[in-house]
């Protein structure tokens, strides 16, 4: 049995997160999602894989894997189809922007043709699955509310349904839907659904991201890399997880990730959040429910609020629309190369982009 991984994808609801770097290899505690991916596959027997690149694929060195390229990046079905070549046996397919803990991957492994489902609050992001004594009945693409069961984007399948994604036709949404070659697969036999058990999550928003960091966090505890700096005066409050080559110094890190070379200095505060490979948060900062991308300084006295004064949850502009993150608590997420003079002031819920400057003594109350 073969594996697939598809990693194509802009990632544009992660912007700034996806400015620089594949959705598929934003870091997880320090470690690639892609990786947690291919030791999922590997340690149930999945030892031949693909994964299929697109936007800046060439970033991804993956040992004892085969890189496809998708040059539409027009939906599932479209990177599918990139790794036909590829599909000469049965397969289990994953979309490379899951981070899942699951007790019974084994499950949709022993059932031929089948989808793995999760059930979820609301459906309204994710394909609404309906079901009918373990079959599957129709899969509702990104419409309808409320709880419900949701394609979890993992899947069994035959080389039986290439012919089938070869035949698919731009959805509504302009893009090809591998679910719409699903459903003319379960017309000529029965494409059965497995539930899924144990931790799931689909990094569609930053919110999201920060979510699956703060899960792993939990599994990990506590790591610090070997050749990191850490003062006898620094504050860690469990878990953390600090890479190779940093400099903790008299500050505070609870429930957070500082990832290789980082940098956390003087009575700067860093709070669940995720400070990427070589960021400082060098003097007096307070950092909070937040994401600092690579390469990040902050000034002296930076501070990001994480909450609104009416206590309401946090909300966020992706692709142009205002979404509530259903956060009480959320940051700013920060882009690559960012600076900020002294004194810099940001708003719960800001974007910052990649390579962006900020004056001193700025408030940041809009995406920047």
């Amino acid at each position: 049995m073969k594996g697939v991984i598809l990693a194509a994808g802009k990632g544009e609801r992660l912007q700034p997160l996806t400015d620089r770097k594949p959705k598929a290899l934003l870091p997880i505690c320090n470690k690639p999602l892609i990786t947690y991916q291919l030791d999922l596959l590997r340690a149930h027997g999945v030892e031949e894989i693909a994964v299929v690149v697109g936007h800046l694929k060439e970033q991804f060195d993956l040992p004892d894997v085969t890189l496809y390229e998708d040059r539409l990046i027009q939906g599932t079905a479209s990177a599918l189809l990139a790794a036909k070549d590829f599909l000469d046996e049965e397969f289990i397919l994953l979309y490379g922007d899951l981070f899942c803990d699951l007790s019974n991957f084994n499950a949709l492994i022993a059932e031929k043709t089948a989808l793995g489902v999760t059930r979820v609050k609301d459906v309204a992001r994710y394909g609404a699955v309906l079901v009918d004594q373990g079959r599957l009945m129709v899969i509702q693409e990104k419409s309808g509310r409320g709880p419900g069961l949701a394609n979890a984007g993992m899947y069994h399948l035959t080389p039986a349904v290439v012919e089938l994604v070869e035949r698919t036709e731009a959805s509504a949404r302009g893009e090809y839907e591998l679910t719409d070659a699903l459903m003319a697969l379960n017309e000529r036999e029965p494409v059965r659904i497995v539930p899924l058990q144990g931790y799931w999550n689909d990094i569609g928003y930053p919110w999201d991201y920060l979510e699956a960091n703060q899960y792993q966090l939990e599994k990990v505890g506590f790591a610090v890399g070997a050749t990191t700096e850490l003062w006898d005066s620094a504050i860690l409050r469990k878990p953390v997880v600090i890479g190779d080559g940093c400099e903790i110094r008299n500050c505070v890190i609870e429930r957070s990730v500082i990832g290789d070379g980082g940098v956390v200095g003087e009575f700067s505060i860093v709070k669940r959040s995720v400070v990427m490979a070589h960021s400082h948060v060098p003097h007096l900062n307070y950092v909070a429910d937040s994401v600092i991308a690579e390469g990040c300084n902050l000034g002296a006295g930076t501070k990001i609020a994480n909450l609104r004064f009416d206590d309401q949850a946090v909300k966020m502009s992706i692709k142009g629309q205002r979404i509530d993150s259903g956060r009480r608590k959320l940051g700013a997420i920060m882009g690559y190369n960012v600076k900020t003079g002294i004194n810099v002031s940001i708003y719960p819920g800001v974007k910052i982009r990649s390579g962006t400057w900020i004056e001193a003594e700025t408030l940041v109350k809009r995406d920047v």
